[in-house]
């Protein structure tokens, strides 16, 4: 049994970016049968607003964007027996073209109607997509 203090836990920011009724999703590299969210882990000593846009600046070459809230979190467990916590944000940035890194092969804008057809690395992707279209649908009203 692993010793709860000494456990690795891994916090994990997303973005859910949504233009004209679809979200962006992107193809991974090192586990290319996966989709995810852009975005990745706070380092030993960042701060959730300085890593995340650090993340999205390495992931999306943006510079601005705006952080339109949490739309859902969840934690688990993966196969080393780390403890991740994933947080998915809502954000807003519809002038900049996206660059995406060199960790993804490729990128999709996706219909809420389309999750079911991509296979997502994080197990809670497609909820928190789906939470990210019911939250910009209420802000776009």
């Amino acid at each position: 049994m692993s010793d709860p203090i000494r456990e690795k836990f891994v916090i994990s920011q997303k973005a859910v970016l949504i233009r004209d009724n679809k979200c962006l999703i992107m193809k991974m590299t090192k586990s290319s049968e996966h989709w995810e969210l852009p975005g990745g882990r706070i380092d030993e000593g960042e701060m959730f607003d300085t890593s995340f846009a650090r993340e999205m600046k390495e992931e999306l070459n943006f510079d601005n964007f705006e952080h339109l809230g949490v739309v859902h979190y969840e934690t688990w467990y993966i196969p080393d027996g780390s403890a991740v916590c994933g947080i998915a944000n809502l954000i807003k940035n519809d002038k900049d073209e996206v660059v995406i890194s060199d960790e993804h092969l490729d990128m999709k804008w996706v219909t809420q109607d389309e999750l079911d057809d991509y296979n997502f690395f994080w197990p809670s992707s497609k909820k928190m997509i789906k939470q990210g279209f019911e939250k910009y649908n209420l802000i776009n009203k």
